[in-house]
């Protein structure tokens, strides 16, 4: 055999025995990589079922971990630390009672009282009842008339620049009767970041803002940045000063919510929660404070009740107090801290004078309608009007006074309103010789997509008229069985 032919043979050899191992063969390789294969298949799958089951509750001990070490520069360490948590009430382990959280916000900028804190611009105690998911916010206003401990006759405000977080829980207490459980002191520029973390809040500010210390904000529809969102809720450049202020404030936090209810998700929660920890000081626990952020954007804005201490405006010996109602707020905190609700009858005593300048931006094509008195004759079909309107199933239904007067109704409609205000002339007889007329610059100064303005010569129906055509699909035999749509959604 020659040498070429050794070499032929020991290749095919070789080749033979490579083909032996070779996936698909009988050889033992491809049995020791199937058994890889298949541990490899049940380490994933183990994977996989750790991150659906687990995932939650290790991303939740990751964010609680973080926050925690956030969190070493947001508590009042030291003296002023023990002073905090025996200002504030233990929380009680009856489910039925509510959490109370004071809010304090403040401009890092202002002079600084003797104990090196700001006087408080902002201060409300928010009322949270967990298991049924719905919250008193309580604003007192910056002025209001205390006595402060060492320091007589003071605005409240001043408590916290004497006495910091603690003089201010104290202050709030004495004058609520409502016990404070935990306390969030913002800068203002936290807020800014809150206000940007969400992509800014959709606003309809019904008068132009131009104030010196604030800054300036034009009327209209208003998508407000983080600085737009603090001119509002700072300026006091308006006819009722610091109360059209706070109800402004209201209106924000209101929309502030809706914003967080469309934007539902763990990492805005957690991002937020981020942003507090980064800008406040609290004495809210890492874990606390990411139940917080779940809890408040589970809350609905028609489930938050807002209300302002009571009380009236007055100069003593030359300064300008609000002095509060004392026997008013003793009847509201009753009511809070048993029922966590303010009854209609109470919040209606309560009333200040205040209004707020910006509106929750409706929609272009949300089914709101603002109906309006053309002149002095009309003032009472309005009522009747909206009434009828509600009745027909539209929910969000204005009342108000035209700022011109006007002999024939008009109706105006911005385009995306057009099929609504049609609907509500055919449902409404008396409307059916009303002038109509688009205009985006009507429905935009009243926030409404369809603005009814009831002329002189507008005639009310009668009741008996009203309530038969409102009740009359419920007596036509073709409808039996049927849901009658009137009560549905109007008659679009």
């Amino acid at each position: 055999m020659t040498g070429r032919e050794v070499r032929r043979r020991r290749a095919e050899s070789r080749a033979r025995g490579a083909r032996a191992g070779a996936p698909g063969t009988n050889g033992h390789r491809p049995r020791r990589r199937r058994y890889r294969l298949v541990i490899l298949l049940l380490l994933l799958a183990a994977l996989v079922c750790t991150v659906v089951f687990f995932g939650k509750p290790i991303a939740r001990l990751a964010a609680n971990t973080y926050l925690s070490l956030k969190l070493g520069g947001a508590h009042v360490k030291g003296h002023e630390g023990e002073r905090v948590q025996k200002a504030l009430t233990r929380l009680s382990e009856d489910p039925d009672r509510s959490v109370n959280t004071l809010i304090l916000g403040s401009d890092a900028g202002s002079s600084k009282g003797e104990g090196g804190y700001c006087r408080s611009d902002v201060m409300m105690l928010a009322c949270i009842q967990e298991r049924d998911r719905k919250a008193v916010v309580i604003s007192i206003p910056r002025d209001t008339m205390v006595e402060l401990p060492g320091h007589g006759t003071q605005k409240i405000n001043a408590a916290h620049a004497f006495g910091g977080p603690a003089g201010a829980i104290s202050a709030v207490k004495d004058l609520l009767g409502i016990d404070v459980h935990h306390y969030v002191s913002m800068q203002f520029n936290g807020f800014q970041k809150i206000v940007n973390a969400l992509g800014g809040i959709p606003i309809h500010l019904s008068k132009p803002i131009d104030d010196p210390h604030a800054g300036y904000l034009p009327a209209g529809d208003l998508k407000l940045d983080g600085w737009q969102a603090l001119v509002l809720v700072r300026s006091r450049n308006a006819d009722n000063g610091d109360l059209d202020r706070i109800q402004s404030q209201h209106t924000l936090i209101k929309a502030l919510m809706e914003k967080a209810q469309a934007m539902k998700s763990a990492w805005t929660a957690n991002r937020l929660a981020d942003i507090v920890a980064s800008n406040c000081k609290l004495d809210y626990t890492g874990g606390e404070l990411i139940d917080l952020a779940l809890e408040l954007r589970e809350l609905k804005p028609e489930d938050v009740q807002f209300a302002t201490v009571p009380g009236v405006d007055e100069y003593i010996k030359g300064v300008s107090y609000f002095v509060p109602d004392r026997s008013l707020i003793r009847r509201m905190a009753g009511q809070v801290e048993s029922k966590n609700r303010i009854s209609s009858a109470l919040l209606e005593k309560m009333k200040n004078e205040g209004v707020s300048r910006a509106e929750i931006l409706n929609a272009p094509d949300a089914d709101a309608i603002t109906v309006l008195s053309g002149t002095g004759s009309s003032n009472r079909a309005v009522a009747t009007v909206a009434q009828e309107l509600k009745l027909l199933g539209h929910g969000n239904v204005y009342q108000g006074q035209a700022m011109h007067p006007l002999a024939s109704t008009t109706i105006y409609y911005r385009r995306e309103g057009k099929a609504n205000a049609l609907g509500i002339i055919k449902a409404i007889p008396e409307l059916e010789d009303a002038d109509v007329s688009e205009s985006v610059e009507v429905a935009t100064h009243y926030n409404t997509p369809v603005v009814i303005v009831l002329g002189s010569r507008f005639k009310t129906p009668g009741i008996l008229a009203l309530y038969g055509r409102i009740c009359a699909p419920a007596f036509d035999f073709e409808n039996l069985g049927a849901t009658v749509k009137s009560f549905k959604g109007g008659a679009r």
